[in-house]
């Protein structure tokens, strides 16, 4: 069982539901385990809706590409199963192999970097901070370090939750 909820529709409250009507207007498909459990509180689901927002400004500055493999390592290093099953078929459904990517300098860092803050922020090394401030410019570190932190956030209510996987 798990230990947060996935409430149905007819269990919402009016709020919720209309974050999550709004949300399928921007975002068309089936609300993910993920989305159904944040809408418990509209509060927390909005809250959440900020990852979609930062994703969008990294995106330009890096790719979409760079952004799934930076997810999918932070997912992986934390563990987070759900998370990390969503990037691994987002990367191959591309065309990647998830676990041996050719990369670029640049995605390399970047993967180094997610799987550091999966397993722990405070254990970040002294040289891939220095390599990751000579390498992106103060904005977009500032965009990353937000974002990995919504994605740690991501990891911690899909584990700690109980979240289950999507069918």
């Amino acid at each position: 069982m798990a230990f947060l909820e996935l409430p149905g529709d007819e269990e919402l409250t009016p709020d919720a539901a209309a974050a999550a009507k709004q949300f399928l207007a921007a975002h068309p498909g089936p609300l993910s385990n993920l989305d159904r459990t944040l809408l418990g509180s509209a509060t927390v689901f909005d809250s959440y809706l900020a990852w979609f927002d930062l994703r969008e400004e990294l995106v330009p500055f890096l790719g979409e590409r760079a952004v799934n493999l930076f997810c999918f390592a932070i997912s992986d290093g934390y563990p987070a199963p759900y998370p990390t099953a969503f990037f691994r078929r987002e990367l191959e459904l591309s065309g990647d192999e998830p676990l041996d990517p050719q990369v670029t300098e640049a995605e390399r860092l970047l993967i180094d970097w997610g799987r550091a803050l999966g397993a722990g922020a405070a254990s970040i090394p002294a040289g891939l901070a220095d390599r990751l401030a000579q390498s992106f410019q103060p904005k977009l570190r500032l965009l990353l370090t937000a974002f990995a932190g919504l994605m740690v956030a991501v990891c911690v209510v899909t584990v700690a939750g109980g979240v289950p996987g999507e069918d």
